[in-house]
């Protein structure tokens, strides 16, 4: 029990700091080099990350991962057969190791379904799988979607020339897109301030980005500094190169 508890708080580690393959498309940090992806009812969904916190909990039975479901989810069925190869079947998925467990659906978050998953790393665990038509730090503007560089991307020190304030974001929840201007289903920035009320700048010359303050903190102190926000669709990197 305690080699799986160590392995499983190592593949949590790995899982949060995972970055996109932009060529292959996949992240190989999990065992196995594979990225989850599971089909339900003709839509697939990858593996994005343990529902719950990322501090392990000390119990009676020792070290656990604290996961859980969000309220109105409900089970869809069990966790088909895993396979390495793309999944055909319903609630079938691809991975690159064994698991068993259940799948759980939401009609009104069409978006995201979470998996009560096992597997030899991994017990009675909560993760969270979205469709490929969901990023997070999406903010709606003019009738396109572009994405807050979470994680990613180089801030500018100073705002172009030209460009005005056209509002500030207001957070809407990380399982939907934003359908009106300004809104945003990323929660924080880049060093965990809230995005909720932060200014946005756009530029009439450049349609093609959004820039928004945020604070950066380094060892020698603090200096405000912009986020290029660019267009975003269904199927373009998690994690684009600048």
């Amino acid at each position: 029990m305690k080699h799986r508890l160590t392995v499983a708080l190592l593949c949590l580690l790995l899982l949060s700091a995972c970055s996109e393959d932009v060529e292959s498309g996949g992240c190989s940090t999990l065992p196995g080099g594979i990225t989850p992806v599971l089909l339900v009812d003709g839509t697939l969904y990858r593996w994005t990350r343990l529902n719950g916190t990322n501090v392990p909990l000390e119990t009676e039975g020792g070290t656990v991962l604290p996961t859980f479901l969000p309220q109105g989810y409900e089970a869809a069925g069990e966790l088909g057969p895993v396979t390495k190869d793309p999944p055909e079947e319903n609630l079938q998925m691809q991975a690159g190791f064994s698991a068993t467990g259940s799948v759980f659906t939401n009609p009104d978050l069409p978006l995201v379904v979470y998996v009560h998953i096992t597997t030899d790393w991994l017990t009675d665990t909560y993760v969270r799988f979205e469709s490929e038509e969901l990023a997070d730090h999406l903010i709606r503007w003019d009738g396109r979607l572009f994405r807050f560089p979470y994680g990613y991307g180089v801030p500018l020190e100073d705002l172009p020339e030209g460009c005005v304030s056209i509002g500030t974001l207001q957070y809407i929840g990380d399982s939907v897109l934003p359908e009106n201007d300004l809104e945003c289903n990323g929660m924080d920035d880049c060093y965990g301030k809230s995005l909720t009320g932060r200014e946005v700048f756009w530029d009439p010359a450049d349609p093609e980005a959004l820039y928004v303050l945020e604070t950066q903190y380094w060892r020698e102190g603090s200096y405000p500094a912009w986020q290029v926000c660019r267009p975003w669709q269904p199927g373009d990197p998690l994690y684009p190169q600048e």
